[in-house]
């Protein structure tokens, strides 16, 4: 199981993260912006699981300058193969004299009302990077102010990174140029936190990093144990400040469970290049602690919507041909919902999460039991037992995951 920074890049994750502000504007479209969904033969996807074998620059030389060319036909290939493995996928990718737009519908996943949340991106030519010209979510425009801000706080990471050289937008055909470095998609990711959550949430990695070089190479480490550690931490600091201590320190661990590093984008990295990594688990699963982490380092940010819809969207891809669609994961994507919600949100809130850890946090403060909860099912096997996300017959399993959520003091809504 590979989920959010693993299954697509640390720097995608954080590009969620610092996007997550975003999805409060999302409605869902009943008409998706690309009509028609563009249906691969057997030779093209083969060709897109090529050209993505032949771009994996992990095998290059640190230094190496490597230029990546596609015309608007072999973009429309891949971003139709990419989006077939998240679910029900349309893309349209328009090539022009430094003007690129990209317009992609992404249907739910068994939706039966047929919904769709709509992208549309218009990108202009500028040194060395293009720069947003538009962009619109869901059919609503999103705030300019808000667009640029995004922007530039990319385009200062891509530059501090040094990572992109340049990008050519020609009529029909994009050219990317880029000097590779391992820890360059590290300190890009990392470059899109804000500056302030980003210097404490580095604090809390190097505490996290020392605990854990600090215990038996085979041990595995309760995920109650770390949140312990560093929102007690947390809570030492300005009370003032609790919701943002608390979301860099939720950031450093969901980053830590999943066996990344924050990077300091502007400097030299000092930290050990090889990290004595320990496996964190809760209710004895690595794949719980790391849907649980990854829920919450969403919700803490503000975006709860956001961190259903990606969990819902994994669970899809596993039953299409992963593990299996998992309620277990569901209830720790949950679970870590509510978690952080609470811990980023308002001051008295994370005040409470920040003295619950002081007094030190158990499994039973966090997550519910995933005793009886199903597992390990196909999309043929899903669809057959619950039909679909909106069926009497889910709902009744994810209502009985709330019911055991609200059974836990920690994670009840402030109001009860």
């Amino acid at each position: 199981m590979r989920i959010l920074v693993k299954s697509l890049g640390w720097l995608l994750g954080f590009g969620l993260l610092a996007a997550a502000a975003l999805v409060v504007l999302v409605v869902l479209d009943r008409r998706p912006l690309v009509p028609a969904e563009r249906a691969l033969s057997a030779g093209e996807r083969a060709w897109a699981r090529q050209w993505l074998a032949a771009a994996d620059p992990r095998g290059r030389r640190d230094g190496e300058r490597i230029t990546l060319t596609l015309t608007a036909d072999q973009a429309n290939i891949l971003g139709a193969y990419l989006l077939g493995r998240l679910g029900q996928g349309r893309i349209a990718v328009r090539l022009e004299q430094d003007r690129a737009r990209l317009a992609a519908s992404l249907g739910l996943p068994w939706d039966p009302h047929g919904s769709f949340i709509n992208l549309d991106l218009s990108l202009v030519a500028d040194a060395p990077l293009p720069r947003v010209e538009r962009a619109r979510l869901a059919g609503l425009p999103l705030p300019g102010a808000l667009v640029e801000t995004l922007a530039q706080r990319l385009t200062d990471a891509l530059d501090q990174s040094r990572l992109i050289a340049r990008v050519d937008l020609r009529p029909d055909l994009m050219l990317v140029t880029y000097d590779w470095q391992r820890d360059a998609l590290a300190k890009v990711g990392s470059g899109l936190v804000a500056a302030p959550e980003r210097g404490h949430a580095l604090h809390y990695q190097e505490q996290l990093m020392r605990f854990g070089a600090s215990q038996p190479r085979h041990r595995s480490i309760p995920l109650p144990e770390l949140l312990t550690l560093v929102l007690a931490a947390a809570g030492r600091q300005d009370a003032g400040a609790a919701p943002l201590h608390n979301r860099a320190a939720i950031l450093a661990l969901a980053a830590y469970v999943n066996r990344q590093r924050i990077r300091d984008p502007a400097g030299a990295d000092a930290a050990d290049p090889h990290p004595a990594w320990r496996t964190v688990v809760l209710r004895g699963r690595g794949d719980l602690a790391q849907h649980f982490m990854a829920s919450a380092a969403l919700a803490a940010q503000g975006s709860d919507a956001l961190s259903n819809l990606v969990g819902l969207f994994k669970e899809v891809s596993d039953a299409r041909g992963g593990s299996g669609f998992s309620f277990a994961d569901l209830a720790a994507d949950r679970a870590g919902t509510r978690f952080g919600e609470r811990a980023g949100g308002d001051r008295q809130a994370a005040r409470a999460i920040q003295r619950a850890a002081a007094l030190g946090l158990t499994e039973a403060d966090i997550m519910p039991s995933i005793e009886g909860l199903p597992e390990g099912l196909s999309a043929t096997a899903f669809a057959a037992a619950f039909g679909d996300t909106r069926s009497p017959a889910y709902r009744r399993i994810t209502d009985h995951i709330e019911l055991r959520l609200d059974a836990l003091p920690l994670l009840r809504p402030a109001a009860d």
